[in-house]
């Protein structure tokens, strides 16, 4: 896990400084939802690579080059696709490339080469260098990426987006050589740093989803439905710390308990349930019978105190691939990846669901610091009621001043 530049010692905030504005801010309530930043999410074809198919549509560089980007909260680095790639290679379903030789904002930080792996898909050949990002029109930031110079594969070949702005719970654990996003929109005053969530919402049906930055569309949610999945760090893998995991209680096929006391987490790049080959082996076994079973995870707490169930029935599991060499054809979405003790689920699970990811924030002179808390869960208002255990008591988070260091 490479680490990053130690923080200062905590002393009071001088005058004018950003520590000083951070802790004298204040919020209204309604900045929950009204001064969020929403970035409009749109679907791709559901392909059989574990990659989502949900990104944004960006615009990277002066002018701006039209680029599909997903906010991926499985990754801690920002990367596109780039003219450095040769004809033969960074081949890829969403068929965009930044041309940072068209940009007259683009600054090299980095022309030397090096490898970015990205587990059992493979790896890339990157450059790193800095210039403008446009995630809506009117709410620009300038950031560190890696630019790609190759990468092959059948997971590359079918994937929708053409590069990802990685969200890692916390800013010990984002990559150093590029741009934490979450930080750069707070000091941009794009993002408030007193609501630090992340929601996703997304619809399968119309193919239309929101990334809210800032905040959480309570409208949208059932607030008795909520549950806390706080965070707790994966460490069977090194290097992969920066995931947002939490206790995984239990793990039913069925009537069968497949597995306890492992982890489980929430990535917004990938779209199936992978993870422990073991689980995702005997749930590919289990799934096979006839009728099909639901698959039942217990995790997090209610509000009242309680473990909750998330119950995920074949309706859910059981996808149809709309592109790529299996297209259609319905396929169960689990994939054994060799991560020891992980359920991961993306898209399949998060389509059905509200997802917020929420971090703490602190503050000094070098700028905006983030420590994960964990992640809240709803059933969304008119959406399916996975979630099966619920509460008297109703979720209603409050803006927090940001920790002066």
């Amino acid at each position: 896990m490479r680490g990053r530049t130690p923080r200062s010692v905590a002393r009071p905030a001088a005058p004018g400084t950003l520590a000083a504005r951070a802790a004298s801010a204040r919020v209204a309530p309604a900045a929950l939802t009204g001064q969020a930043l929403r970035v409009p999410l749109v679907s791709g074809p559901y392909q059989n690579n574990g990659a989502s198919q949900w990104f944004a549509n960006m615009n990277l560089g002066t002018p701006g080059q039209p680029l599909r980007i997903m906010l991926d909260t499985g990754s801690n680095f920002i990367w596109t696709t780039s003219s450095l790639c040769p004809p033969d290679s960074c081949q890829h379903y969403g068929g965009g490339e930044f041309v940072y030789q068209d940009s007259s904002t683009f600054q090299w930080i980095d022309q030397n080469q090096q490898t970015v792996d990205f587990g059992p898909w493979g790896s890339m050949q990157v450059a790193t260098g800095q210039d403008v990002v446009a995630l809506t029109p009117g709410a620009s930031v300038d950031l560190a990426m890696f630019l790609s110079a190759s990468y092959s594969g059948s997971q590359f070949d079918q994937l929708d987006w053409d590069g990802g702005l990685g969200i890692p719970s916390g800013s010990l654990f984002a990559d150093p050589q590029v741009s934490f996003i979450i930080p750069q929109l707070m000091f941009a005053g794009l993002m408030d740093p007193q609501l630090p969530y992340v929601s996703f919402s997304t619809d399968q049906t119309t193919g239309q989803g929101t990334v809210l930055l800032g905040g959480v569309d309570l409208d949208a949610i059932d607030p008795y439905s909520a549950v806390f999945l706080p965070w707790t760090p994966y460490t069977q893998l090194p290097g992969v710390v920066y995931i947002w995991t939490t206790p995984l209680y239990q793990y039913f096929v069925g009537g069968q308990l497949v597995a306890a006391n492992q982890q489980f987490a929430l990535d917004s790049g990938s779209s199936q349930f992978k993870g422990d080959d073991n689980i995702m082996n005997t749930t590919l076994q289990l799934v096979a019978a006839s009728p099909q079973p639901d698959v039942t995870l217990m995790v997090g707490t209610t509000l009242a105190g309680a473990h909750a169930n998330i119950v995920v029935p074949p309706s859910v599991y059981m996808v149809n691939i709309q592109a790529g060499p299996q297209a259609g054809q319905t396929l169960p979405q689990f994939n054994p990846l060799g991560l020891n003790g992980l359920v991961l689920v993306g898209s399949v699970l998060m389509d059905q669901l509200y997802t917020t990811f929420e971090y703490n924030v602190s503050v000094d002179e070098a700028g905006y610091h983030l420590d994960p808390v964990g992640m809240w869960i709803f059933n969304k208002v008119g959406g399916p009621q996975l979630i099966q255990t619920t509460s008297a008591t109703a979720f209603a988070p409050r803006p927090r001043r940001p920790h002066t260091l």
